[in-house]
């Protein structure tokens, strides 16, 4: 008999195989291999900094804002803004079930026992919680999804065993670390650097190496290697500029920004890409939406925001005329065809409020669709150069090679 849950895996399928096939003629094996990957939890946390989106889209009390989902993370952040409503939407089924189980939380659980689910994600009390408080507020396919598992370990367990080293991404950050300690390095000692002048100079001292060695050039000259990143065989080829071999060069060099780019008790990305963890001794050094000083903010907004499974196109095109201000794309361009994006952007600018703001991120330099709209539509949207290359220094994750403000003109 198939579950609830099924039916959203069957969903994340569909969705995940138009989302990396497009519209192409062919389909590669390493596209099937990654759409398979992708249908998994991929990103406990979300990769994209919260700080930058909200600096970028001046939110208000009236703001509509639609966004792809994928851990949650910014979306919740986004309503310490107290917008009017937050559409959040992603391909993933696993995503869409973590963001409901946050949602709850923020609800049912008081700040301390939210922290320990969703900060410090590793603890007997978050099960006990899951049980007692959140499960009889969530929907079936929800629980399902938590309840369910490979070998008896159900996925809820994860929340015990420490959530931010589950998923594509968590489980490659530990083989990471793992692969720095057979080269003598311990990946930690970057959070005890006390300035940033300190940070640069071990990273160049002990990881620098790592990048520059040949078996590292090798492994990552393969897309295969950063699928577990979340990375598309499309945006592969955008990030190295379609020249594989200098892949580790573009990694090495994206590896230092994360590392350098901000004082590491500022950065809670690099905590987590050099830790595996937060920086629970500071409150100012975590993701907003598990601040403290948010979190009555958080449970007052909580009703703003929805969560649904789907393609951002789709959700647009049931969305009225002029009725968004600001829409957050995170990198889903880079997986897309120029048709796709071509369509997305006539659904934008339908839906897009005088003044409304579009915000994104890619693996490479250039905007994909400059090249792409009809004048019709360009004409319509303006790139704040400015304050996108002002933003994109301030990008406290620093994995992207370039942060995008489009700003409607109509």
């Amino acid at each position: 008999m198939q579950t609830l849950s099924d039916v959203g895996l069957e969903k994340s399928k569909e969705l995940l195989k138009n989302a990396v096939y497009g519209k192409k003629d062919t389909q590669t094996i390493k596209d099937k291999i990654f759409a398979l990957l992708f249908q998994k939890l991929v990103y406990p946390q979300i990769w994209e900094d919260p700080q930058v989106d909200l600096e970028a889209l001046e939110l208000n009390e009236k703001s509509h804002v639609v966004t792809i989902a994928s851990g949650g993370c910014n979306a919740l952040s986004y309503l310490i803004a107290s917008p009017e409503k937050i559409t959040a939407v992603d391909l993933n089924h696993a995503h869409v079930a973590l963001v409901k189980l946050k949602i709850s939380a923020i609800k049912e659980l008081d700040y301390g026992d939210f922290y320990r689910f969703f900060g410090e994600a590793k603890s007997e009390k978050n099960i006990d919680n899951y049980k007692k408080i959140l499960y009889s507020k969530l929907d079936e396919p929800t629980k399902e999804y938590w309840d369910s598992g490979i070998l008896g370990f159900q996925r809820i367990q994860m929340f015990k065993k420490g959530f931010y080293s589950f998923g594509l991404l968590g489980k490659l950050i530990g083989f990471l670390h793992f692969g720095a300690r057979l080269y003598g390095v311990s990946l930690e000692k970057l959070l005890i650097q006390k300035n940033k002048t300190e940070q640069a100079s071990w990273f160049d001292l002990h990881v620098a190496k790592i990048f520059d060695s040949n078996i590292f050039k090798k492994i990552s000259s393969s897309p295969f290697a950063l699928f577990y990143l979340g990375i598309p065989p499309k945006q592969y080829m955008a990030l190295c500029d379609g020249q594989p071999e200098n892949m580790a060069q573009v990694l090495k060099e994206r590896a230092k920004h994360l590392a350098t780019v901000e004082r590491i008790d500022r950065n809670y990305f690099a905590w987590q890409a050099f830790g595996r963890k937060y920086d629970h001794s500071n409150q100012e050094n975590l993701p907003q939406y598990l601040q403290l000083s948010n979190f009555n903010v958080l449970k007052n907004n909580i009703s703003k925001l929805s969560i649904e499974q789907n393609n951002i196109v789709d959700v647009l095109r049931s969305a009225p005329g002029n009725s968004v201000d600001s829409v957050i794309l995170l990198d889903a361009q880079d997986w897309m065809s120029d048709d796709e994006i071509y369509t997305l952007w006539i659904e934008i600018t339908r839906t897009a409020r005088q003044g409304a703001k579009v915000i994104f991120r890619t693996a490479g330099v250039a905007s994909p669709i400059d090249s792409i709209l009809t004048a019709d539509l360009a004409n319509k949207w303006q790139r704040n150069n400015v304050k996108s290359d002002y933003l994109w220094s301030k990008d406290r994750s620093g994995i992207y090679g370039a942060f995008h403000l489009y700003e409607f003109q109509n």
